[in-house]
């Protein structure tokens, strides 16, 4: 049985109840968070429905273990054939660190740094210390770091926190023809912003529709990915995990 297949699989099926909680959520209040008072528009913006992190966490969970189960399975096809230490599988887990120094070590790390994957191929120790968060660039290392952060919210505390963002699209033609349009996402209490009004070239028509996103507010954990909707975060988080882990590790396996 594909453990690592199946988590993954169920992973996106959480993921596309994400996406149908959160249009659900959004269509309840149109643009009615739009409000007037003394002559300015801002927007009093409605908490998300907290099914919507109950799912991110089933998600979280579902990719995050799925690692867990590619590292179990690398050690246990012992391709090495080594003599595995007595009870491995139970220390057995995907390492994602977030600095070397605290084990003592500098990256690049050593194969044998992963104490908990004895006898992997070298070439996978490779792959893996290099997604490591402690490198500040790549995808795959930032898709770790964040799935990491959020996991250990969701695992050891509470429910990932989660605010709404307004959304405002703006469509404006100007008598020269001119036509323009702008998308501005505000935060809670933010006045909305009105389209450039030129002396010589009026506006003629106006088009504007607002509407609703959803993300984490997480700023300590996650820091400006919380502009991101949640949807496109996990995501992305999906894509980098699978496209540039899983797949290149289960190669090992065959």
């Amino acid at each position: 049985m594909d453990s690592i297949a199946l988590k993954i699989k169920r992973a996106a099926q959480h993921l596309e109840a994400i996406k149908d909680a959160i249009a659900h959520d959004v269509a309840r209040y149109g643009d009615s968070f739009i409000v007037k008072s003394q002559g300015k528009e801002t927007v009093d913006l409605p908490e998300p429905d907290p099914d919507i992190s109950v799912l991110a966490g089933e998600f979280i969970y579902q990719l995050r273990s799925s690692l867990d189960h590619l590292a179990f399975d690398l050690v246990n096809v012992n391709r090495a054939g080594i003599a595995l230490p007595l009870k491995w599988e139970e220390n057995c887990m995907f390492p994602i660190w977030a600095n070397p120094l605290k084990q003592g070590q500098m990256a690049p790390l050593p194969y044998g740094a992963f104490q908990n994957l004895p006898g992997i191929p070298n070439d996978a120790h490779t792959i893996i210390e290099r997604v490591q968060p402690y490198y500040p660039i790549g995808s795959a290392n930032t898709a770790l770091q964040l799935l990491n952060a959020l996991s250990n919210i969701d695992k050891h505390r509470r429910l990932a926190l989660t605010r709404s963002r307004a959304q405002v699209f703006h469509n404006v033609t100007y008598q020269s023809g001119v036509t323009t349009a702008s998308l501005t996402t505000l935060d809670h209490g933010a006045e909305v912003p009105a389209p450039y009004i030129g002396e010589d070239d009026p506006i003629v028509d106006m088009q504007r529709s607002a509407t609703l996103a959803i993300a984490f507010d997480e700023r300590e954990a996650l820091g400006d990915a919380t502009l991101v909707g949640i949807y496109d975060l996990l995501e992305g988080i999906l894509s980098d995990v699978l496209l540039k882990i899983v797949d290149p590790l289960r190669l090992f396996l065959n």
